[in-house]
């Protein structure tokens, strides 16, 4: 690899505003379809306090309606079908720079948490990689 290949790399790996709307918005797609969809719910595990967690099974219908909108929005012009291959390096390093903000506010959250109950109360050991990967909760 020459020097302006990985430097065209190195460029496209940069976050971008671009990717963070695309991640948005397939996040809050993914937030309103599980919320809004119909599905059989099903019970979780048994927690610690024996309760249980109920959800909705609803991916199938989620991933049909998200290929229909897909669809619809390529019709439209509204969108590329390459959107995510077009982006797929920023949309590498955006992620990632979500994820690792998300990991610090749970891990944040976890260590103020003063709940009691078995599935909120904070598991901090001292140390702070072990804390931060486990998200202190």
């Amino acid at each position: 690899m020459d020097a302006a290949a990985a430097a065209g790399v190195l460029a496209a790996l940069a976050p971008s505003w671009s990717a963070a709307v695309v991640l948005a918005s397939y996040l809050a797609y993914l937030a309103a379809a599980g919320a809004l969809l119909p599905g059989k719910l099903v019970a979780g595990a048994v927690l610690p306090d024996s309760s249980r967690l109920h959800y909705r099974c609803n991916g199938l219908l989620s991933l049909l309606l998200l290929l229909g909108l897909s669809a619809l929005g390529v019709y439209t012009g509204w969108m590329t079908p390459t959107v995510v291959a077009d982006r797929g390096l920023e949309l590498l390093s955006t992620t990632f720079t979500f994820s690792v903000i998300v990991s610090f506010l749970l891990y944040y959250t976890g260590l103020r948490s003063r709940h009691q109950s078995s599935s909120l109360k904070p598991h901090a050991t001292g140390s702070f990689i072990e804390d931060w990967y486990l998200s202190a909760a």
